[in-house]
This record gives structure tokens, C-alpha cells and sequence, in this order.
């Protein structure tokens, strides 16, 4: 697990797939991840959030959290929330210079804007997916449809 505030936004990076069908584990999950929250980064989650549930095949989870201002929740000291789920692709930001023949086997390979983005493409071992992770950025949401829609196929 990675945890990033950027802004109001907290982000949790979850390198596993949430049961996202099924309401009962889903909420089991939320109350795994907040109480991790609380007890690894000392954050206190109350009040009432919009949360974008990102969910790709090979990778797993990415959790958006934002914290909308309402005082009847943070009083009462309860959690509530809206909860938005989009299964899409994640795309791989990588360097030129990153050539692992293992990986490249195994995804597509995008040109946008000058860089070169990785879309996998089937099952990849977690030390192969780790690897990547390591010298990649990744995007997904509307950045990702971008590079979807806009992006160049191109072979390395």
C-alpha cells in the first residue's frame, strides 16, 4: 500500500483487487483501509467523502478520497460517503531507457505527448509488475483515457 495526499485529495494505491460486486465486502474493505490509516499514517477518517474506486485487471486498486466540508458528520464523529467505481486500464509512464524485454513482451506500448506509455496486456508475475512499478508512473482516470483515445500504438 502507497498513501499520497495531493491537495484535498488523499490517493491509496493498493497493489490488490477489492471485491467491488459485493456491498457487504466492499465496506468490510473500507473499514480494513481506514483503520490502516489511522493506525500506519495517523490519519483520522471521519466526516463525509467522495471516493473514485479505480480498478484494473493486472494491477489492482486506486482509492481517491475526497473530504467534502460538512460539520453534522465530523460532529457526530461518523463516516459517509459517495462511492464512484471505474474499471479501466492503467497505463505505465516509463523512460527510454527502460528496455526489460519480459515486461514489453507483455503490454502494448503507446506514444503520447513525446512519452512512452505501457498498457498491459495479460497476466504478469507480482516481481515482474513490481519492476515496473519501480521505474514507471501510473495513470489512470481521465489521464489514462487520454492516452487511450489520443495515443499512438507503437512498437520497441
Amino acid at each position: 500500500m502507497k498513501f499520497v495526499i495531493d491537495n484535498n485529495k488523499f490517493i491509496v494505491f493498493l497493489n490488490k483487487k477489492f471485491d467491488l460486486d459485493n456491498k457487504v465486502k466492499l465496506e468490510k474493505n473500507f473499514k480494513d483501509l481506514f483503520y490502516k490509516l489511522k493506525n500506519k499514517y495517523n490519519i483520522e477518517v471521519n466526516g463525509y467523502y467522495n471516493i473514485d474506486v479505480y480498478a484494473d485487471k493486472y494491477y489492482g486498486t486506486i482509492i481517491e478520497m475526497e473530504k467534502e466540508n460538512l460539520e453534522y458528520y465530523t460532529y457526530f464523529n461518523q463516516i459517509d460517503m459517495e462511492i464512484n467505481v471505474f474499471k479501466n486500464n492503467f497505463y505505465y509512464e516509463i523512460d527510454y531507457n527502460f528496455l526489460n524485454k519480459d515486461i514489453l513482451n507483455k503490454c502494448l506500448c503507446y506514444k503520447y505527448n513525446d512519452k512512452i506509455y505501457l498498457k498491459i496486456k495479460e497476466d504478469v508475475d507480482e516481481i515482474q509488475l513490481s519492476k515496473l512499478l519501480e521505474v514507471s508512473n501510473v495513470l489512470y482516470g481521465e489521464e489514462g483515457e487520454k492516452i487511450n483515445k489520443y495515443g499512438k500504438k507503437v512498437r520497441i
